[in-house]
């Protein structure tokens, strides 16, 4: 929580300035030079022209890369279809996939879907309603004429039944690997947080690939994350790719879409290139907090995690300037951490802080409190609320005592807060409360006299 400042209230307006210009106050109080700077136009590309197959390539268990067997993959009405008629009554473990032209690094990966129809006879159980965009795959020209699947990384996208749950956007690796908690992970599914999505509605799944850093959303809500995927030297088809000299780790591949026997169909399949992310760093990672960081407070670091311990007597916000303040500045960025606050608890995470000294008046906060989880009437000083700002869209805190994740993307002129892999906030950096806070600064956790435990967290420029 922070002490209010008296700024008009307006609507919040998501659209990015063409041009932005603003002055911007160093550390210790010094005045920057006037930076103008316009932000990056992004736009979504379409993979898939809503007319034929262009610039994609189907593969299909027993035949030639490029070999469309029975018009497995085509276009009805505008729409990517999947569909069987043209099989010989069973589907015989004839896998598919479409491959796009191009290989992808950075990019958020975005499809809409839908199952249709009954799933071709002889298809394996596991395929009811079960599709899949496989991304950073080896290339067509390198696959077995009978291999079942790509190596790749594949974002399953799945159909739910009647009863039962069923989550969609999960993770299958077919011949690799990724690190999940900083551990490599060697089971094949990693379930998402997914809702289930029944009948024969669209539903919209996107893949977000930062640098070594995979993330799988649905409707803006992170379901699954993990790190630096890679090709796993146990599976054969792996083993041919690494023999020819593929790096084992994998920064960039293709993206392909499955046929599984299910009939499928696609409306959009776009892509938003990214550009290339600085290098995480860990500032808990190390033996002390002074590796990366500066504090006056009562902080102190123990196997990765970091505490803030009042002193004696200490009740509610009594100092001003005993943050925990990280070294450098820090304009577009992405960082996530856990938090873990007592009841009552509150502090917060501060980003494009002018003055250190004065980081209320000259940087914009994400609050941080203990706020209940079946809390309804919202403030901007409940988890997710953005001070000077307005409240979280919804609670997704988890409440006193228990550990938080939060994660915040600064990018292209707009914040998004996810806490505990639910999009609580978008903000765009033109809003009339915080228009005037520089565009870069100093990033650090509030010091507010109240216990606060930090661990896992991670920085890095984009």
């Amino acid at each position: 929580m922070t002490v209010p400042l008296t700024v008009p209230v307006v609507p919040s307006r998501l659209a990015i300035l063409s041009t932005i210009g603003l002055v911007v106050l160093g550390l210790g109080g010094a005045a920057r030079a006037q930076d103008t700077e316009a932000p990056r136009a992004r736009t979504w590309t379409p993979l898939f022209n809503g007319r034929d197959l262009s610039g994609w390539t189907p593969k299909i268990v027993g035949h030639d890369a490029g070999d469309n067997f029975a018009d497995t993959f085509r276009v009805v009405d505008g729409l990517l279809t999947v569909a069987y008629d043209g099989y010989d009554g069973e589907f015989q473990g004839r896998f598919g996939h479409l491959f796009h032209a191009k290989e992808f690094s950075n990019y958020r990966l975005r499809v809409e879907y839908r199952f249709t129809g009954e799933q071709m006879r002889g298809g394996p159980g596991w395929a009811w309603r079960n599709s899949g965009m496989m991304i950073h795959g080896q290339p067509v020209a390198t696959m077995g004429k009978d291999q079942d699947f790509p190596v790749s990384i594949e974002v399953q996208l799945l159909g739910g039944a009647e009863k039962g749950e069923r989550p969609t956007a999960n993770l299958c690796t077919p011949g690799t690997n990724v690190v999940r908690d900083g551990k490599l992970y060697l089971p094949h599914v990693l379930n998402s947080t997914s809702a289930t999505f029944r009948g024969d509605g669209w539903v919209t799944v996107e893949a977000e690939v930062r640098g070594d850093t995979i993330r799988h959303l649905v409707g803006g809500d992170t379901v699954l994350s993990y790190d630096a995927p890679q090709l796993d030297p146990r599976d054969g088809d792996a083993k041919k790719l690494l023999a020819y000299g593929r790096d084992k780790m994998l920064h960039r591949g293709t993206i392909s879409l499955q046929s599984e026997s299910h009939p499928v169909q696609f409306r959009r399949v776009e892509i938003l290139e990214l550009d290339a992310p600085g290098p995480w760093l860990e500032p808990l990672a190390g033996k002390a907090l002074t590796e990366h960081c500066t504090t006056k407070g009562n902080w102190t670091l123990a196997d990765g995690t970091a505490q803030l311990t009042p002193r004696e007597g200490e009740t509610g916000w009594q100092r001003y300037d005993h943050y925990l303040w990280l070294e450098g500045d820090y304009g577009d960025f992405e960082a996530e951490f856990d938090y873990r606050l007592q009841a009552n608890g509150n502090s917060g995470f501060y980003f494009h802080v002018g003055d250190v000294a004065t980081p209320v008046a000259t940087g914009v906060e994400v609050q941080l409190f203990a706020t209940v989880p079946d809390k309804v009437d919202l403030t901007d000083h409940d988890s997710g609320g953005i001070i000077p700002g307005g409240p979280p869209s919804s609670n997704a805190s988890r409440g006193p005592g228990e550990w938080n994740h939060m994660h915040v993307l600064c990018e292209d002129g707009q914040v998004l807060v996810t806490l505990n892999g639910k999009l609580v906030h978008t903000m765009a950096l033109d809003h009339a409360k915080i228009a005037d806070r520089p565009r870069s600064g100093t990033i650090g956790f509030q010091d507010h006299s109240l216990p606060l435990e930090l661990r896992r967290w991670r920085v890095r420029r984009i």
